[in-house]
Order: structure tokens, then sequence, then C-alpha cells
């Protein structure tokens, strides 16, 4: 089990099953997580076809980065630019679960043993599980030291339903440590500093559960993080540490905010979200501050951490949850599975 990170972003991707026995996969279909987007293959073969057809796409973090060059005097600087704002897009992309993130693979098959398989994956991302009968355990261990597979787990072993559904969960936390590696640099050098903090992740992983968040992407302004439900409903974490909250302080008393919110907002109880601000109102029109504050949780790590969750948060981003949601790509792949059955 791999301790719980925050990456900048996450979302579900697609989990491959290859085995050559039909009824085994029928049976294991049934056992695994019912949120996982799972893809069942009995022909090695047809596997690579499908997995060689859903070649990865240009990966956000390719895609976040731009480069040109700045002349200067007697010489031209090579520039790298990170645009943030393109994490939190990633939402509105419907292909983003096609991904394939993991497989699971048989090594007793007559078209190609499992090793074979999974070798034909070397130089791609995927995470490959292995199971084995108690005979090819050695040439498991032997596949996992040479880095061919990422683990391996006896076929009959009687827990082997909770192993697979937790290590699925664990390896795809570890294709996204590795995908976004690039902007997850870029951010240590002016880091979130909560996205180290071990007492916001306790408290960021508790609150994704609890609301049953499946994706999520870091943003900028204000800090925090574009949270998404399963059915694409959008929630926003806005995160101030105490001066982020002097900060707001300072704005809401430049725009003369109400005392009983200024008050809340010193005692940490309140964070305001200014997305609009009374400047873009008339003389004549009050300004809704209801709708720019947001009830506070204080959360204590290495630093204090104000955060507030809102619910249907206002957005720039062109999302339709009904054909870019985590449940309508679930609702199409049983749609592609029965076609190619």
């Amino acid at each position: 089990m791999i301790s719980k990170q925050i990456q900048p972003y996450f979302h579900p991707t697609t989990i491959v099953m290859l085995d050559d026995n039909q009824r085994f996969l029928e049976n294991f279909s049934l056992q695994l997580d019912e949120s996982l987007a799972c893809l069942f293959y009995s022909s090695p073969m047809q596997c690579l076809q499908m997995i060689k057809h859903r070649s990865p796409r240009i990966t956000l973090d390719q895609r976040c980065f731009s480069y040109y060059t700045r002349p200067s005097p007697g010489q031209a600087d090579r520039v790298i630019r990170l645009d943030l704002t393109l994490i939190e897009q990633e939402i509105s992309n419907p292909e983003r679960f096609r991904d394939i993130s993991v497989v699971v693979v048989d090594y007793d098959m007559p078209e190609m043993n499992g090793v074979q398989f999974c070798e034909q994956l070397r130089g791609t991302r995927i995470k490959k599980i292995l199971l084995t009968g108690v005979a090819d355990e050695k040439i498991a261990v032997r596949a996992f030291n040479e880095g061919i597979i990422d683990q391996f787990m006896l076929k009959n072993d009687p827990h082997i339903t909770q192993r697979i559904n937790s290590t699925i969960q664990d390896l795809q936390h570890r294709y996204f440590q590795e995908v976004s590696m690039m902007i997850q640099n870029t951010l240590a050098l002016e880091p979130p500093d909560f996205i180290y903090d071990p007492a916001f992740i306790d408290y960021f992983f508790k609150l994704t559960a609890a609301h049953n968040i499946v994706e999520y992407y870091y943003v900028e302004d204000p800090h925090g993080f574009l949270l998404v439900g399963m059915h694409g409903h959008l929630f926003r974490l806005v995160i101030h540490n105490e001066e982020d909250l002097e900060r707001s302080l300072f704005t809401l008393k430049r725009h003369k905010a109400p005392s009983r919110i200024s008050r809340r907002v010193a005692q940490g109880k309140l964070l305001p979200w200014l997305w609009a601000t009374p400047d873009d109102y008339g003389d004549d029109e009050e300004f809704p501050w209801e709708e720019h504050v947001h009830e506070a949780v204080r959360v204590e790590g290495v630093q204090t951490w104000f955060c507030a969750l809102v619910d249907s948060p206002p957005a720039d981003i062109e999302y339709d949850s009904a054909t870019s949601s985590y449940i309508n790509y679930l609702e199409n792949l049983d749609e592609e599975t029965l076609d190619k059955e």
C-alpha cells in the first residue's frame, strides 16, 4: 500500500483484465469494485491491438508546457512556460477516462504467456499485475525484479479480490505520480505547501471520500482544487493560509464589506472568494456578499489552513456533465463491451 499523496490532478482511468478463461473473467467482473472502468479480454493479441488503438493521448503535463525562444543581448534564451489553467480545463475532455493505467494479466495462456504480454508494454506508463499459479511464482519474482511487472499475486489466494481492488487503486495513484511528474517538479520550485502537509492530506482525502469525489484538479487563483463527483457535480475547494487570510481581509476592507463578514473572516470562520466585486455592480445595485463568502474549516498542520468547500462554483470552463462525467463514460463502456461480445 503506497502512502497517499496529492497529485496536481487525478481522474479515473481504464483497467484491463486479460485471462484466456472466459468463466474466470465473468466471475471476477462481479467481484471488482463497481466504480472501476474495466475492459475484459481473453485473447492477448486482441488485447494488445486494443491498447495500441487506444494509444495514449498527449499527456496533460506535456500539454501544459510550451517552449519559446526569448531574444536577449548576445544570445537567445530558451523559455519554458507552464500553463496551470489547462489542468482544470481537463474536466471538459471526455477522453481523459480512456487512458489505460493498469492491466491485470494471467500468466498461463496458450497464445502468449503473461510475462511475454507485459514485455510488449515496455516503454508505456501502464502498470502491470501478473496473476500466477504456485508453480509460476519464481517466474513472477524474476519478472518483478526485472521491471517487467509492477505486482504479482497468486490466483488461488483466498483474498485475491480484496488484494486486486486495493492494488489497482494504489497503482492508479502511482500512474498519476508518473504522468504528472513534470508538473510536480515545476510546482516544487514554488509549491502550494498544503499538498505536502500530512494534516491537510488527511483532511483532503476524508473530504473527497465524504462527497464521493472521483477526480480533482489543482487551481491557482484562488489556491485550491476543482473537485468532480461521479455524476459530474462540481465543487471548488478554496484554501488559504494565514497570510492569504490577511490579504483577503485587506481586500474586503477596500471593498467596504459588511463588518459582520469581515469579523468572521478574521476569525477564520469564513473565506471570501470574490469571483466578482462591488466594482462590477452599478451604484444602485447591492452586492450579494453572501454569495462570495463560504463557511471555513481550520486544518492545523505544519501551517494553519483555512478551507472552504464551494458547492456548484462559478466556472469559465465549458463543461457538460451529461457528456463529460465519469458515469457517462462507464455507461458508454458497458455498451462498448456488449458490442464487442
